[in-house]
C-alpha cells in the first residue's frame, strides 16, 4: 500500500505555525461528551459511547493557528474505549494534532470542540495498546462507513494524528490507560 505524504506536510504546516506564533499550541482539556438520544455506554463522568461504536474521542480547548494558507489544530485531549470484550470502558488521554490548507490570514485561536467517533474495534484496540493514529490510514468522514466518524470540529480535509499518553515519557514506559465506571442503556 503506498505510503500518503499528506500526514508530513499537515506537521510541517502545523509546526511552521507553532515557529510563527512562537507559543506552545498544547492545552489541556478537559472532556466532556454532548448529550445525544441513542447510546449503548454511557461513563460516570457524562461521556457517552453512540449505541454500534467502540469508543469516543473528545479535544476541548485546543488551540487554532493560520499562517496564510496553512492551518494546525494542537491540543489534547480523551479517548473513552470499550475493551476488546465491549464489558469494560477504559479511558485514555491523548494528544491531538491536525492540519489541512484551509488557513485564509495569519492568527491563533481557541479550536472548536472536536468529537471523533471509533467505529471499528481495531482502531480502539490500538489506541488502547499506545500506538499512534494517523487519520490516513484509516476511512475516515462523517457516515457510518467510516472506521473513524468526524461528529464535529473537523472536515474531511483534515489530517490528524491521535498519540495516546500526555507526555514524552508515557512514550516509552505506556500509556495510563484507566478503567472508569460505565453503565449499558
Amino acid at each position: 500500500m503506498p505510503m500518503n505524504k499528506k500526514p508530513v506536510i499537515y506537521t510541517y504546516a502545523f509546526l511552521a505555525v507553532a515557529t510563527v506564533f512562537g507559543a506552545s499550541m498544547i492545552t489541556n482539556a478537559q472532556s466532556e461528551a454532548s448529550k445525544s438520544a441513542e447510546f449503548l455506554v454511557r461513563a460516570s463522568r457524562g461521556q457517552e459511547i453512540p449505541a454500534g461504536a467502540f469508543g469516543v474521542i473528545i479535544v476541548e480547548g485546543a488551540r487554532e493557528a493560520s499562517l496564510l494558507q496553512l492551518r494546525g489544530i494542537a491540543g489534547t485531549g480523551v479517548a473513552l474505549l470499550l475493551n476488546a470484550d465491549g464489558t469494560d470502558c477504559l479511558s485514555v488521554p491523548l494528544r491531538f494534532v491536525a492540519g489541512d490548507f484551509g488557513g485564509d490570514s495569519i492568527a491563533a485561536t481557541r479550536a472548536k470542540t472536536i468529537r471523533l467517533i471509533i467505529n471499528d474495534a481495531g482502531v480502539a484496540q490500538t489506541l488502547i495498546a499506545g500506538k499512534d493514529i494517523v487519520s490516513d490510514h484509516y476511512r475516515v468522514g462523517t457516515t457510518q462507513k467510516a472506521q473513524i466518524i468526524i461528529r464535529e470540529g473537523l472536515t474531511a480535509d483534515h489530517g490528524f494524528v491521535l498519540n495516546p499518553g500526555t507526555s514524552m515519557l508515557g512514550d516509552f514506559f505506556g500509556v495510563d490507560v484507566s478503567q472508569v465506571d460505565c453503565l449499558a442503556e
